[in-house]
């Protein structure tokens, strides 16, 4: 007898095929019950039971099916399906039924690549399989519905379908998933073969001549569906599971992620209706993001919304908002994210769940091997191997490769399962964070002056030993928001030395890339583990840091200048000339950006005299610059002038690259100089010059300056087309750089050109970051 169905209805899609045993043994396993347990709960024996599930006895009493059907917690349209069964099996020659159904929901969402993309496959001729793999809570099995219910016009032969429980205790067993696949093709129960060899066989026999589409539900791996396949042509086989099933040959894998942002939402207002979620556009969004994007979670999100009528989204939001108490807010009804997740940690190893615990205690978003092996207190090479299992077990992503990380809301499973299966996580926190700020100290010296300061660590593991500056720079970016997390931990633990070091080595890679926020994170945490030393020196030392931080990045001068002041008095009580000049070149350069050139002026000067007291020929450059910058500022361009080019040709430092990018500053100022005075063509000359290629890192806003310069001088020149050229291309920069104050001031410039009567403001920005930059040669001694 085959299985043929032309037209599925919308909302199950269903075989021909077995009798009440095989539904039963089906549900039973599905609740997770043994033979014992389903006895004690219906009152029905166990050898009653082993007679029906094995066929012995086709045809129970109702009032055997329903104390079944109350055991198993079944809800009224499987009670009523399990009853059919009994029916048919008392009546002789009647027709078996199906023993799983796989359903379609009316509002289905999204997924048409993956869609289309079975479609496409299930219509050729060259594959006869595809593996639909993902996490839990990916919705695989109503795809897998969907994916049936459209392709239904393609298989005449119809249709089958088995639930392998891959992913319960007791995965079912393919000699018995064979037996209703047969029974399902309509193959006679009583001639199905003893044998699993010869009922293999059957089976590809059956399939034979057919085009029939087979599908495979939440297998558990290779073993258990590769007897499962076709051999032949015309029928297909679509296999959903957590895993990939990388060993089976001759399939095609389609991996199903999240949704994306707009399928969510839709998905929401699917379930929910428009006038649930019409107006309120920021709670939807919000809650999908809550969500991870998950179709399991949204789909709780939908279902305790549209139970409780008087709620909003936005209450669900702030439910939700709480880390520490989502997922026990992801749940309805018998529905929870937990529970999915648990499915899958359940069957990982003791080595891969304490891998996937530890992971969720870094701060970053990804991570590779060197970083999880510190974690697992492992070897790199082992650590991977474990990292592509647990990616193929749905339970991490890799993101680029050999990146790895943690789905939002397996992050918040895999931290409650730290709290309760861990002893020592604050031990594996610390130990995490020491390797970092070791491996960050390591990569920080290929860019610093020589330093004396001895090494404050001692013990394992190694840190990373970058071979190349390229090396080193590649890791600070890839891991910098790992070894700034480490920074509160270290300091807990009281690593106040560790901390320091840390902040001095990579003191002069932070010129590199000005606007990282973790500057300030370094340099606040560098002063605060100072002063726990009670070292004033070195305290004075990273508040120069921190100011520079604030001006540099958002233009906060007045917590620069905060900083700077405070700087200057510590280093005055311990007599540390060196920082007492520093603390005054950013005195200075706040000064000026909060337009008080005047005084700015004075402590430019007290710099230079501190500077020649020193000896240090670099800093009584940047303290000159800083002063000819201040008395353009205070209306003194000539004077301002004549110090800038009797600057030209001094030497700023031996750091490879630094010379060239301080000429560059030195002649920007120059630039503006010449642009004060209205010396417009001598301007344009002066600025092109500055536009040469600079080698030195982090100059995006720099050159935005430059433009917006050489952009005045041309306005001025009469050359409007070019002008409004570099205007677009500075505003451009301003707006990437995040500095709105200069963005706004071209936008200005455009809008005037444009011939806008309200464009008025002049284009020049007037702050004074460059100059700050290049005052980073505190004496690290």
């Amino acid at each position: 007898m085959t299985s043929h169905i032309s037209e599925p209805p919308r909302s199950e899609i269903s075989p021909v095929g077995t009798g009440f045993g095989v539904m039963l043994r089906s549900l039973r396993r599905t609740a997770r019950l043994t033979l014992e347990e389903l006895s004690e709960a219906s009152g029905v024996s166990v050898r009653a039971l082993g007679d029906l599930e094995r066929g012995r006895s086709r045809g129970p009493q109702r009032r055997t099916v329903d104390a079944l059907a109350a055991a198993l917690r079944l809800d009224a349209e499987q009670s009523e399906r399990l009853q059919r069964l009994a029916d048919a099996g008392r009546e002789r020659g009647g027709a078996p039924a199906s023993p799983y159904l796989l359903r379609t929901v009316a509002d289905f969402t999204g997924r048409e690549q993956e869609l289309a993309d079975l479609e496409a496959l299930a219509g050729g001729s060259r594959t006869r399989a595809v593996v639909l793999f993902g996490p839990g809570g990916q919705g695989k099995t109503t795809l897998a519905a969907e994916a049936v219910r459209r392709l239904a016009g393609t298989f005449p032969d119809g249709c089958v379908c088995v639930q392998l429980h891959g992913m319960s205790d007791s995965p079912l067993p393919p000699a018995e998933a064979l037996v209703l696949l047969l029974t399902a093709l309509g193959h006679p129960p009583d001639r199905i073969p003893v044998d699993p060899v010869a009922r293999e066989a059957a089976y590809r026999a059956a399939l034979a001549g057919r085009r029939a589409l087979v599908v495979l539900d939440d297998a558990a791996d290779e073993s258990q569906t590769r007897p499962l396949l076709p051999d032949a042509e015309g029928s297909f086989v679509l296999v959903t599971s957590r895993r990939p099933l990388a060993g089976l040959e001759g399939v095609r894998r389609i991996r199903l992620g999240g949704l994306s942002g707009g399928e969510s939402a839709r998905l929401l207002e699917r379930i929910l209706g428009t006038p649930r979620t019409g107006g309120q556009p920021e709670a939807i969004t919000r809650l999908t993001v809550l969500c991870g994007h998950l179709p399991l979670a949204l789909r709780i999100v939908g279902n305790r919304l549209s139970s409780r009528p008087s709620w909003t989204p936005a209450r669900l939001v702030d439910q939700l908002a709480d880390e520490e108490r989502r997922l026990s807010r992801l749940v309805a009804g018998d529905l929870a994210v937990r529970s999915a997740l648990a499915l899958s940690y359940g069957q990982l190893t003791d080595a891969h769940r304490m891998l996937l615990r530890r992971l969720a205690l870094l701060p970053g978003h990804d991570a590779g091997p060197d970083l999880a092996a510190v974690l697992a207190d492992g070897d790199p090479l082992t650590t991977e191997d474990s990292l592509d299992l647990l990616v193929d077990r749905g339970m991490l992503e890799e993101t680029t490769p050999r990146r790895y990380a943690l789905h939002d809301l397996v992050r918040l499973f895999a931290r409650e399962r730290l709290r309760d299966e861990e002893a020592d996580e604050d031990a594996v926190r610390v130990r995490a964070a020491d390797w970092l700020l070791r491996s960050a100290s390591a990569a920080g010296r290929l860019f610093e002056a020589p330093d004396t300061a001895p090494e404050p660590w001692r013990g394992e593991p190694a840190p990373f030993t970058p071979a190349s500056a390229t090396e080193a720079e590649e890791w600070l970016t890839t891991e910098r928001a790992h070894w700034a997390g480490a920074l509160p931990v270290m300091a807990a633990a009281g690593r106040h030395r560790e901390i320091l070091h840390t902040a001095r080595t990579l003191y002069w890679f932070s010129d590199r890339w000005d606007a990282w926020p973790e500057w300030r994170t370094l340099f606040s945490h560098g002063v605060r583990s100072a002063a726990a030393l009670g070292d004033r020196a070195a305290e004075a030392h990273q508040l120069n840091c921190l100011a520079w931080t604030y001006s540099t990045r958002g233009g906060h001068y007045r917590e620069a200048e905060e900083h700077a002041r405070r700087a200057l008095e510590l280093a005055t009580e311990v007599g540390d000339i060196a920082q007492q000049a520093w603390a005054s070149t950013y005195i200075a350069g706040a000064c000026m950006s909060l337009d008080r050139p005047a005084e700015a002026a004075e402590a430019a000067e007290n710099a230079v005299r501190l500077f020649a007291t020193t000896g240090d020929e670099a800093g009584q450059a940047v303290s000159r610059r800083v002063l000819g910058s201040a008395l353009r500022e205070a209306g003194r361009a000539e004077e301002a002038l004549a110090v800038h080019l009797a600057l030209l040709g001094t030497r700023a430092g031996d750091v490879p690259g630094f010379q060239e990018f301080a000429e560059a500053i030195l002649r920007h100022q120059i630039a503006r100089d010449l642009l004060a005075l209205e010396r417009w063509p001598e301007a344009v000359q002066a600025f092109r010059a500055v536009m040469a290629p600079v080698t030195h890192g982090g100059t995006s806003r720099f050159r935005a300056r430059a433009l917006a310069g050489l952009a005045t001088a041309l306005e001025q020149c009469g050359e409007l087309a070019e002008a409004r050229t570099h205007f677009t291309e500075a505003h451009r920069l301003f707006v990437t750089a995040g500095d709105t104050t200069s963005a706004a001031g071209t936008a200005t410039a455009l809008a005037r050109l444009e011939g806008d009567p309200a464009g008025t403001r002049p284009a020049a920005e007037h702050t004074h970051d460059d100059d700050l930059r290049t005052a980073r040669r505190n004496d690290l001694a």
